[in-house]
């Protein structure tokens, strides 16, 4: 049994020795630094959800996401909205969301966009879009849900889209049910 531990001391001996080998520091120094995993941005969220290059659609996707976040959130989640949408219109949702604070709703699930297009108009760029609110119920604090059971689930959207220093912005527009 002696003979074996000198054996084994005996190898290991030379792989200690060697410089930052066996060593905390040595492990430390050769294993790459632990990385908190990045959080995407809701534009980069967008842009994987819509999978268009184009910088407008991907606003209004990054719009959708944000709205969603909020509902479900119970309307405290609002800041993300500042971000993608113009101030006047970010006052409108805010009262939504304080609506939804107030009387305890929230959504569970999320919208899912089925199509996105741009068109110009006269007064803008205008994103066209239809979305499904089925996976997406809007529940009191109980869990039971708020909408009746008629309510439509496909929506379009015609929303305004303005440039921004940084990107594209919602600046507001008209949402109606529709089987899109």
């Amino acid at each position: 049994m002696r003979m074996r531990n000198l054996a084994v001391a005996a190898t290991l001996i030379p792989v200690l020795l060697v410089p930052g080998c066996g060593t905390d520091a040595g492990v430390a120094n050769a294993a790459p630094a632990a990385q908190k995993a990045a959080r995407p941005s809701l534009t980069d969220q967008a842009a994987a959800a819509a999978g268009s290059d184009d910088p407008v659609v991907n606003a209004y996707y990054a719009y959708r996401i944000a709205l969603d976040a909020m509902m479900r959130s119970g309307g405290g989640k609002t800041a993300a909205l500042q971000q993608v949408m113009t101030p006047k219109m970010y006052q409108a949702i805010s009262a939504q969301a304080k609506y939804f604070r107030t009387k305890k709703l929230h959504n569970t699930g999320a919208t899912k966009v089925l199509w996105a297009q741009r068109t110009i108009a006269s007064n803008g760029v205008i994103v066209s879009a239809c979305y499904d609110t089925s996976a997406a119920r809007t529940v009191n604090s109980r869990g039971h849900s708020v909408l009746p059971n008629t309510t439509p689930t496909r929506w379009l959207d015609q929303m305004r889209v303005l440039p921004q220093q940084s990107g594209w912005i919602v600046d507001g527009g008209t949402t109606t049910p529709n089987a899109c």
